[in-house]
């Protein structure tokens, strides 16, 4: 049985992989480091449970009855704010959830710095998912441990991509679960990136500094918030301007060139969730509440459901916030998912015959044209401009899967 005609019609979210009856279903990684189920046709019975739980065959219809409302917010304590990707709106939820006797999962770097799926009980424990990973996470048997845990009478928050999401929806479903317990929170994903890249990437600076890596973010803000820069830590030296400047694994991601292939034609990419919570970066707070500006992070909340709402009100003490609208916080993958680059085949091509270290240094600068986005953006967003040409590049090179399933928030406006 094969359960995807193309890799774009796979998210990898592991529900058929933990819904198989027979365990027929193993998550292999293909030659660019992505997982995908391959089916043990010794095993399988052809029930075509694993089909029924994909949510890319069978989308989840979000919830309806409910008025989605938006804030802009960020925590109350600053420490919280400076060690959270934006806003640390995540930990405000997550103490909420832990508060209540309930668990929280979410990625982490594993001590290898491979980004996986994890449990815990503790806010000491729960740190480890503060800040972003921009990898594909390993989910393992997270799905079937958070089955456990509601069967068990545990509350529980989930926070991975929205296509996670959507995969531990549709499995509970098909389990027959009671979700009453879970609160689901993703993101506004960009895509998501090669572990493969990631993991060879660390290779990569351990030899050229000739040192072992043990810390690494993603989004460090001792130079502000809207200055997005990484911070590699070394037992004996500090990297951070030539893994800023010369191998820079965002510059990598920005190319789009190591995203995985369903992630441009993402149906998730809109303002309808599936999810109770969203939440991503305010960039454009600046115009929009200045107030809240003091570059040290602010997050979007989008509350989608009933449930979003009520742990909304359990934590809003611990916030500072304002209510927002959709244009004030628009970003384009609120409304079409990334644009697959012309260079996607030729990097995989070089990494193939040239290696990784030669694909790491020569992207790890990026591109003209990302180089550019990377000028240009704040520009924009400064004088306002962002989302009108957010709309002229979707108008000219962005194309929507299942055009009419998903309408935008201009179109219901």
């Amino acid at each position: 049985m094969k359960l995807f005609k193309e890799k774009k019609g796979c998210c990898g979210c592991t529900a058929c992989k933990n819904a198989c009856p027979k365990n027929a279903i193993a998550m292999v990684p293909d030659e660019e480091g992505f997982l995908y189920p391959k089916v043990d046709e010794d095993l399988c019975i052809q029930c075509h449970i694993c089909e029924k739980v994909c949510p890319l065959q069978n989308p989840l219809i979000p919830e309806k009855g409910f008025s989605q409302r938006i804030f802009a917010a960020k925590h109350k304590d600053v420490n919280v704010v400076m060690s959270s990707s934006s806003g640390g709106v995540f930990t405000a939820i997550s103490d909420y959830i832990l508060s209540e006797g309930g668990v929280v999962y979410g990625a982490a770097f594993d001590p290898n710095f491979r980004v996986c799926h994890q449990r815990a009980e503790t806010p000491e424990d729960r740190d480890r998912f503060k800040g972003s990973k921009y990898v594909q996470s390993d989910l393992g048997d997270t799905f079937l441990k958070i089955q456990r845990d509601l069967q068990n009478g545990k509350k529980v928050l989930f926070s991975g991509t929205p296509c996670q999401n959507a995969g531990l929806l549709s499995f509970l479903k098909q389990k027959k679960v009671n979700r009453d317990g879970l609160c689901c929170c993703d993101f506004v994903c960009h895509g998501t990136p090669s572990p493969l890249i990631w993991r060879e990437y660390i290779d990569f600076l351990e030899t050229q500094f000739q040192d072992k890596l043990v810390g690494f973010s993603f989004r460090d803000k001792s130079s502000g918030w809207k200055m997005t820069k990484i911070k590699a830590t070394f037992e004996s030296s500090s990297e951070e301007y030539n893994c800023n400047k010369y191998y820079s694994f965002l510059n990598i991601y920005s190319t789009l060139f190591a995203v995985r292939p369903v992630c441009f034609c993402c149906n998730f990419a809109n303002y309808d969730r599936v999810t109770d919570i969203t939440i991503a970066d305010f960039w454009n707070i600046q115009n929009s509440h200045p107030e809240l500006d003091d570059d040290k992070g602010t997050s979007t909340v989008f509350l989608n459901t009933p449930k979003g709402d009520k742990v909304f009100l359990g934590i809003k003490n611990e916030l500072i916030y304002l209510e927002s609208t959709p244009k004030d916080c628009w970003q384009q993958h609120l409304e079409y998912p990334c644009v697959e680059p012309k260079g996607r085949a030729k990097f995989w091509d070089e990494y193939r015959s040239k290696g990784s270290a030669y694909v790491i240094q020569k992207y790890g600068r990026g591109t003209f044209s990302s180089r550019m986005k990377k000028r240009v953006t704040p520009i924009l967003r400064k004088l306002g401009l962002y989302m009108l040409a957010g709309k002229i590049y979707a108008f000219l090179f962005a194309r929507r899967p299942n055009a009419g399933k998903a309408e935008s928030w201009n179109e219901k406006h």
